[in-house]
């Protein structure tokens, strides 16, 4: 019995459709459902359930909101990783490409040093920390710039619509570069290593986003052409559009370690496109 946390968020939703396809037996939760900071809680909810596995999905991804609440965001970042390694079971555990620092020229490699420059990154790399110090088996997948189609998720995709459907011009950052990841797949790659029996091996890192790299910029240039072609898209400068914690500029991750699991993902530009196609 596969137990995925976070079941309310973007990546839960798109896992738990998933499952039903590839009919996998699964219980979620969401924190209503269940506090992953509660030990004891988590323990029983785990028995009663006779969970095997953990998907992990839940997480605090407010990285602005990070740098004022601290304590929230390592309690959900750190703190629940480690008490769900402690329950006896193997857990697969979604990180970011906020642990780097993004001074690099070439893609992030899984042992590559991390450096994070925010408290959100910070408090994710204390979560993998926990993980790998845990001694559990399992997985940490990294991935970046999740985003989905779903009209209620609050990502990028969405907002680019949204904007574009009501202004003629968009401003946005073109010195920033990574790999939009459509949460449908990155949930997929989850679910096949699961089913590989991946999760029960020593804990380790791997990365997953769509193949490719481009700027935020580029996003929103495929996404608006789509949407509305009149809507003009300005490039800008990091600085030109400031925020409370600093992102990294360059956090596109190499895909290398997902050769092990026969895993290939499909190019960011092809994502996107299938968004359109339901």
């Amino acid at each position: 019995m596969l137990l995925i946390t976070g079941a309310a968020g973007q990546l839960g939703k798109a896992a738990l459709e998933r499952c039903g396809r590839l009919g996998i037996e699964f219980v979620s939760a969401d924190r209503s459902e269940l506090d992953i900071t509660d030990k004891a809680s988590a323990e029983k909810f785990v028995e009663e359930r006779g969970v095997d596995c953990i998907l992990n999905c839940a997480a605090y991804t407010a990285v602005d909101a990070a740098e004022d609440n601290i304590g929230d965001a390592y309690a959900v970042n750190a703190y629940a990783p480690h008490c769900l390694a402690s329950l006896g079971v193997p857990l697969i555990h979604v990180s970011t490409d906020y642990v780097f620092d993004g001074r690099a020229s070439t893609p992030y490699e899984t042992d590559s040093a991390t450096n994070p420059l925010s408290v959100y990154g910070l408090s994710k790399r204390a979560g993998e920390t926990a993980l790998l110090e845990s001694g559990a088996s399992g997985l940490i997948v990294r991935t970046a710039w999740v985003y989905s189609a779903r009209p209620a998720a609050k990502n990028f995709l969405n907002t680019m619509k949204r904007l574009a459907s009501s202004r003629d011009e968009v401003r946005v950052v073109n010195d920033q570069k990574g790999a939009p990841t459509l949460a449908d797949d990155l949930a997929d790659a989850l679910l096949r290593l699961y089913m590989k029996g991946a999760h029960r091996e020593r804990m380790r890192v791997l990365h997953f986003t769509n193949a490719g790299e481009c700027s935020w910029f580029d996003f929103a240039s495929a996404i608006i052409a789509r949407m509305n072609p009149s809507c003009r898209v300005t490039p800008i400068k990091t600085a030109d559009y400031p925020t409370k914690a600093v992102r990294p500029a360059y956090s596109v991750l190499s895909l290398r370690s997902l050769a092990d699991y026969g895993i290939e993902p499909r190019n960011w530009r092809d994502a996107l496109e299938s968004t359109y196609q339901d």
